[in-house]
This record gives C-alpha cells, structure tokens and sequence, in this order.
C-alpha cells in the first residue's frame, strides 16, 4: 500500500503557500492556532518537501546575511534561504531553494546528526519571509502593525517593538468590542482594484491577535507613548518614510525595494496618516472614534 502524500497549505492575504511531500510528513503538520489560515486548496506558491542535504552555497553567492539564522544566495536561476542554529549538527538544518518569482521551490529538511530537530518545518522565520518578498516582488507590503476592523474597513496602528501595538489591540478589545482585531503585530498591505486592502496575519504578537479577515485601508496611525490621547496629521513624504521603515524589504532586490517605496508614497499620499501620542486608557480608542476621517469615512 502506498502511503498518502501529505499537503499543508497556509494562506495570507488572499496568497496561499503550498508544500507537498510525497510520504507521510509530522513537521508540516499546521499548529493549532494556524488553521484560520489553512485553505484546501490553492498553490500560488509550490515547494516540494524533500529530506535530502542541503545544498551548499558558494561564499561569493551570499546576497543577504540577517546577522540571525538566516541568509539568503544566488542559486541556479533563483534563490537559496538556509536557516543555521548552534543547537544542531550540523548547524544548517533546512533551506529552500526557489525561483525568482517565488513561484516554485524545494523544501529541504533534514534530519540533524546530533540535536533535536525542529518539530515545524515551515517554522519563524521561514514562512514569514517567502510570504514577505514574494509579496515586495509586486510592491505589496508586510508591515509591524495592529490592524483593527471596524465597519468593513481597517485602521492602522504602526510601530516597532514597545511602541503599543499589542496595548491598543486590548483597548480596542474592552472599549469597543464590536471591532475585530485583524493582528497586533503584522498586517500585510495589498492592491485591490484602485484601494490598498489591510489583512490580519498569523504572525501575531504577545496579544495573540490573530485573524485572516481583511478590508479596505481607512487610516493609518503611527504609535507613541504619550500623556495624552491626540492625533495629528503627518505630511505624505513623512508618512512614506514612516511606512517604509516599518516594512521588511528584500535589500538584495532593488526592484522590490522600488516598488514598495512606490507603495507607501502613494498610501502616505493617499489615506489619511497621523501621529498618534496615546494613554493606555479609554480615550485612545475615543479620539479615533471621534476623529472626523472616521466620522466622514474618508479614504
């Protein structure tokens, strides 16, 4: 009898990452908490899950290096990610290899000499980058975000770490529990028609707010801590830059990195953008609810 192959499937933003074995396979077997984000079918994009070795790349082929455990090289007519841990001989212990337009790939994923593998394969931060720069090739944004959705449109709340996206998420949560908390931490940016589109992620912050809903982009706040709950606008030259700096681009791609500049000049030129100084409290929720682009439903 000839064992089933095994299918896992994630799907971000209306993207679905699909990766085949051709045996039984425990490691691509989807965390709990992920199945929101499993459809039954799709595959825009393909890997093949393979435990042969991993390729190894030339020095001179190295195109990015995280400084974490992951580098990206030249390969064949595409690119290969490796992933290294001390923890594990050796200390490469999966990679993909995939074509330009991140379309087609190969999974590698080995068992370890000595160590403890991983027990997902498609484990952080692997799954996160092939859905980041895929989405750069066409000038889609992953953003450090908390998205809330109100009425079929969603309000941004951009920051980095320690900014407040995970404490706004749990205001929005207590003072007005009619929205639906789309991420606190990534939300991803795409064109739909003539209107950016904000959908929730399952790469959520210490909130766990986690959701595969998206809806139009009605306004975009820029988090800081302050004594007071008040929003003022910010120019579009300053809103594009504030966008940028809070996406993950593919630096070895020049392309990429044009085509989401493009991205955020147009939304910092086209959606209403603020800096939002805000106390933890009820009234940052109050001074967005009461701010006249949500008032007036302005986009």
């Amino acid at each position: 009898m000839i064992a089933a192959p095994t299918v896992t499937r994630v799907k971000v933003a209306g993207l679905t990452l699909s990766v085949r074995a051709q045996r039984p396979a425990p490691s691509l077997t989807l965390p709990p908490a992920w199945q929101a984000f499993s459809p039954a079918r799709g595959s825009d994009m393909q890997l093949r899950f393979v435990t042969d070795p991993i390729p190894e790349p030339r020095e001179d082929d190295l195109l990015f290096d995280s400084g974490a455990v992951w580098q990206v090289h030249r390969w064949e007519a595409g690119l290969l990610y490796t992933f290294r841990t001390p923890a594990l001989v050796p200390p490469a212990y999966k990679a993909v290899a995939i074509d330009r337009t991140f379309r087609r790939g190969i999974l590698y994923y080995p068992a370890p000499r000595r160590g403890t593998q991983p027990r997902y394969a498609l484990d952080f931060p692997l799954d996160e980058l092939l859905f980041q720069h895929r989405l750069a090739r066409d000038g889609e944004l992953e953003i450090h975000a908390c998205g809330i959705w109100l009425h079929g449109r969603v309000l941004l709340f951009c920051g980095t770490s320690g900014a407040g996206k995970t404490t706004t998420a749990r205001l929005w949560r207590r003072w007005a529990p009619e929205v639906r908390i789309l991420s606190d931490d990534r939300i991803v940016i795409r064109k739909r028609g003539n209107r950016y589109w904000a959908y929730g992620t399952p790469w959520h912050g210490a909130g766990g707010f986690a959701s595969p809903d998206g809806g139009a982009l009605l306004g975009v706040c820029f988090l800081r801590h302050a004594r007071r709950s008040i929003l003022r606008p910010v120019s579009a030259a300053a809103a594009a830059a504030r966008l940028f700096a809070r996406t993950f681009p593919p630096l070895w791609d020049r392309r990429a990195v044009e085509a989401m500049l493009e991205t955020c000049a147009r939304i910092g030129a086209g959606i209403p953008c603020f800096d939002f100084g805000f106390r933890p409290d009820r009234s940052a929720v109050a001074a967005l609810l009461n701010a006249h682009f949500m008032v007036g439903g302005a986009v």
